[in-house]
């Protein structure tokens, strides 16, 4: 009896060791690594803008023809610039001239740009040399140029359209007065003679605005600023550049 007594305590002790055992937790999932972020790029330093200004020199020294760099004349001739015009055919320019040798039309090849009309003699300015840029080398009497006419525009000539030596009295194309940025029409009405064309434009185009007369005596305006300018005349430098 004794013995069956101390069995039955054994049992249960090891039973109720059994129940209070704990079952070991499942570890929780390691948190999947983010990867670093990719370094962000750096922003490229924006290119420092390059001033404009006025050429002064020839764009190629050793060639016959002196013309400006060619970006600045891509530049310029995108549009009409008669300040820009005005300084370009100041005496003390190296710019080559050059002469037309009929009356006809022109049009600036590079561009969407109409046909203009130029008269015999008129001067304009060479500012690029096909010829000499596609092959280095200049072949007289061969080749096309664009040019800068009195007026600020650009057209593009043949070569046997335009000739080196100048008329007894070389042309202008019509300038445009209103358009010129006022310190450099108050710089041409210093002079006398353009002061009184000027006076007398005004006055005839106020009588016959957009008419004959009106046009002639823009014309004779120009060709008066032509010779002040030719004559060494200063005007001030352009405000605005291509």
């Amino acid at each position: 009896m004794k013995r069956r007594l101390v069995t039955a305590l054994a049992l249960a002790a090891i039973a109720g060791g059994c129940g209070t055992a704990e079952i070991p937790k499942p570890e929780a999932p390691a948190a999947p690594s983010v990867p670093d972020p990719a370094p962000s790029p750096t922003a490229a330093s924006p290119k420092p803008e390059v001033a404009k200004e006025l050429p002064t020199n020839c764009a190629d020294t050793d060639s016959e023809i002196c013309t400006p760099p060619k970006a600045f004349v891509q530049r310029l001739c995108r549009s009409t610039h008669p300040d820009v015009a005005l300084a370009m055919f100041r005496k003390t320019s190296p710019w080559t001239r050059a002469y037309v040798r009929r009356n006809m039309e022109a049009w600036y090849t590079e561009a969407r740009s109409r046909p203009r009309k130029l008269t015999f003699g008129e001067e304009v300015i060479i500012v690029f040399d096909r010829a000499s840029h596609a092959t280095g080398i200049r072949v007289s009497g061969s080749g096309s140029y664009d040019v800068l006419r009195w007026d600020g525009s650009c057209v593009s000539m043949m070569s046997d359209e335009i000739a080196l030596r100048p008329p007894t009295t070389p042309d202008v194309a019509r300038i445009p007065w209103r358009r010129l940025a006022p310190p450099i029409r108050n710089q041409l009405l210093e002079d006398t003679i353009v002061a009184q064309r000027a006076k007398q434009r005004r006055e005839t185009c106020r009588q016959d605005p957009g008419g004959t007369r009106c046009t002639r005596a823009d014309q004779g305006l120009s060709r008066m600023i032509a010779h002040y300018l030719r004559q060494g005349g200063e005007i001030p430098d352009p405000i605005r550049l291509p």
